[in-house]
């Protein structure tokens, strides 16, 4: 079976920096190449900030479940949550050919998880939002 960390945070935006520094921790142990390190860590930022901003209607505590995985050559990282149906990729590319002043706020953090990650799906499975990014580490 392939090497596993799991952590479930509370939407609470206090929680990323702690989640990123377990995610670093583990995947440092398993060797794993900073590219792939830091595309885990932007995965977790940006989804996970983007959760607790949009997802969730209310202002109740709500569970994100971060789940990444070694399969032999491969990263894994899956973001879960019960928020609202939000399907980050369906969602258009920013223009990065206009000049910076230009451009409207948001959407380049999942531009960059696009461009970063080998496969980048989502899912909406039971009423919860599940996010898959794939990195090669060969």
């Amino acid at each position: 079976m392939a090497p596993r960390l799991h952590l479930q945070l509370p939407n609470d935006f206090g929680e990323i920096p702690r989640a990123n520094e377990a995610a670093t921790a583990w995947l440092e142990e398993h060797a794993v190449p900073m590219a792939a390190t830091y595309l885990a860590n932007l995965a977790i930022e940006e989804l996970v900030t983007n959760c607790i901003k949009y997802s969730y209607p209310d202002a109740g505590r709500h569970l994100i479940d971060i789940e990444l995985s070694l399969p032999p050559g491969e990263l894994i990282i899956t973001v879960t949550d019960d928020g609202a149906a939000f399907d980050p990729v369906r969602q258009t590319a920013p223009d990065t050919t206009l000049p910076i002043e230009e451009r409207p706020i948001g959407g380049l953090g999942l531009h960059l998880l696009r461009q970063m990650a080998d496969d980048f799906s989502y899912a909406r499975i039971d009423d919860h939002n599940r996010v898959t990014l794939r990195k090669s580490l060969t």
